[in-house]
């Protein structure tokens, strides 16, 4: 691939001397002329005439062959910044292909094999062009992207889908090291159309930001179009006063996100609501200046349900009947019972009703209370919780609470559920369990209060722990346990209305002998007439309490006279029947008197015995 001298000889006698055309013919006829290099060659003929050294000097060169060469891009800036539209940003240099080579001799020498080169390819949307002298130039403002055999500019502003937001990044200089001003921020604006809601001042803000911290602000809002005013669907207006939305606050200044007071009650012939038609909405405008047309409301179909009717052509309600309105699934009745969809808890607060029953179609959750004047049902379980019913319980699942205070059942009516544990319930009626009535300690215990009966009516059903007391009788299978858990069984004259009784004797008691302390037994003109005027009102209260005392005395006294001989013939006649064992360490109580069961019993009928005054036994 080189040819060179590697000695000489000048000429003698009849010798030609040396010259470079002498040279040049003898490589010519020896086939070596091809890739002679003149220059090279009279250099070395120069050093040879005066005697040097010429051997490092190549009169002929070889071309090698050239390996294909896919095309190339040299920056002409720092394309980590943007570009602007006509900014040249680089010169693309185009593929090349393999060719052959040619030693000093003449012979060719075949190209490189291989994958033919590979053209960079310009982007279809025009983001960048290329020019007659080689250089790309951006046509949008943006980044430059390089991938593969590809190139385009990214662009820096960003047009929301709806076309009502335009965002930008904004960059300290641009790719050549110039600023960027907020000129060219507006005029790439308005080379993109936009025309509606620029935000020149956050603009120059921006900018500012990025000059003095050297760094990338982004996704700043350039220009901001006008949103359309979304049309109001069609809606129910409830005229009665709805429940507390957010908790009711208790003595300490905390808040009680579960209470939010009673379900409003209407009553028969009242206004209950009126429908409200949608509206038809504004159209805003985008960033381009479209307009932006506006959703219109969809209308809202509300059907009168039960005890509602419905007239102004079906836009005003009014209940049929006294009750709870209910709204739900575009129905609005009016109805005595109150259904729950699902668990009570945060989600629906305590359920309050002052007229008619609740279902929950879930469970109560622990720490949430529902009071209502007539029937609670529950589909599932009952919790840690309160439920206060003015009529009936029904449990379709079990009550498992904790045995605290201030967690029980408290039915005017009965109850009945598949289980207890731990349960405090109080039921003016009989307490009907399926499965059993049971709690895991002696010292976590529960307490069943029943002023009818109580009955576990599972074939097997037992009850172990704690203490039920009845007015009319108890059945059971099995009563405590083998590991002696201490269980009381009771039979109690007291009924509800016994109790309330005597404690409004007691109070009337209480008031007379209070006041009679204070002002004596004289009548109220003479007291009063004792007393300063400043004092004579406060006076005269206590003694109205007091005269009001001494008149109610007799007809309390008469009613708790009825009600005793009404629970004494109860109590004679209720018994406590255990139809399977009752283990060593069950309680029963009846008449103030005391059985303790120290040995394995099996069918056995505790009774009172009125002759005796004892508690009696008899095998079933």
């Amino acid at each position: 691939m080189k040819l060179g001298v590697s000695g000489y000889m000048p000429a003698q006698g009849f010798g030609v001397p040396l010259s470079l055309d002498l040279v040049r013919r003898h490589m010519e006829l020896a086939g070596l002329a091809s890739c002679l290099d003149t220059k090279a060659l009279a250099r070395a003929v120069h050093l040879l005439l005066n005697g040097q050294d010429a051997s490092h000097v190549a009169i002929a060169r070889g071309i090698r062959p050239r390996k294909a060469r896919d095309a190339w891009i040299k920056p002409l800036g720092d394309l980590a910044l943007p570009v602007f539209p006509g900014q040249g940003f680089g010169r693309l240099y185009p593929a090349q292909p393999a060719t052959p080579g040619l030693d000093v001799t003449g012979q060719v020498l075949p190209a490189p094999s291989g994958e033919p080169p590979r053209d960079i390819s310009l982007p279809r949307d025009q983001s960048c062009t290329l020019d007659k002298e080689g250089l790309l130039r951006a046509q949008v403002c943006g980044l430059v992207r390089m991938e593969e055999n590809r190139v385009w500019v990214e662009p820096l502003f960003r047009v929301s889908g709806d076309r009502l937001t335009v965002e930008a990044d904004f960059y300290p200089q641009d790719a050549l090291g110039k600023t960027i001003g907020a000129h060219r921020i507006q005029d790439e604006l308005a080379r993109l159309g936009v025309v509606e809601g620029i935000q020149s001042a956050r603009i120059m803000s921006a900018l500012e930001q990025a000059r003095n911290g050297n760094h990338t602000v982004e996704d700043v809002a350039v220009a901001r179009g006008k949103p359309p005013e979304h049309g109001q669907g069609g809606w129910l207006e409830l005229f009665q006063p709805g429940r507390e939305e957010v908790g009711a606050p208790v003595r300490d200044g905390r808040v009680d996100w579960r209470e939010r007071g009673f379900y409003p009650v209407v009553i028969k012939g009242q206004r209950i609501a009126r429908l409200h038609p949608p509206t038809e909405g504004v159209p805003g405008r985008n960033v381009f200046g479209g307009e932006v047309a506006a959703r219109p409301g969809k209308p809202l179909q509300v059907w009168p349900g039960p005890n509602v009717d419905s007239f102004d052509d079906g836009t005003l309600f009014r209940a049929k009947s006294t009750g709870a309105v209910l709204y739900s699934r575009n129905i609005l009745e009016v109805s005595d019972l109150l259904a729950v969809s699902g668990d009570v808890n945060f989600a629906t607060g305590n359920i309050r009703v002052q007229k008619g029953s609740v279902l929950i179609k879930g469970t109560v959750r622990s720490g949430f209370e529902i009071q209502a004047q007539r029937t609670v049902f529950v589909d599932e379980v009952v919790e840690n919780c309160r439920i206060l019913a003015g009529g009936d319980v029904f449990v379709s699942g079990g009550v498992f609470m904790s045995g605290e205070r201030n967690a029980y059942i408290r039915a005017c009516g009965s109850v009945s559920a598949a289980y207890t544990h731990n349960a405090r319930i109080l039921a003016g009626g009989d307490v009907t369990i399926s499965q059993y009535i049971t709690s895991s300690s002696i010292q976590a215990g529960y307490r069943v209060r029943s002023g009818g009966r109580v009955r576990v009516t599972d074939p097997r059903g037992r009850i172990m722990g704690g203490v039920v007391i009845c007015a009319e009788g108890l059945e059971v299978y099995e009563a405590g346990s083998p590991m002696g858990v201490g269980t009381i069984l009771a039979v109690s004259r007291e009924t509800p209305e016994l109790r309330a009784a005597l404690e409004e004797r007691r109070r009337f008691i209480d008031i007379l002998e209070r006041v009679t302390k204070l002002y004596g037994e004289a009548p109220a003109s003479q007291v009063l007439a004792r007393f300063p005027a400043a004092r004579r009102a406060e006076i005269e209260a206590r003694l109205a309490e007091r005269d009001q005392a001494r008149e109610r005395l007799p007809q309390v006294a008469a009613t708790l006279n009825k009600l005793a001989q009404a629970a004494q013939s109860r109590a004679t006649s209720a018994s406590i029947r255990i139809l399977g064992p009752v283990h060593p360490g069950v309680v029963v109580k009846m008449g103030n008197r005391m059985f303790v069961v120290e040995r394995l019993m099996s069918g056995v009928r505790f009774y009172w015995d009125a002759e005796k005054h004892v508690i009696a036994t008899a095998m079933i």
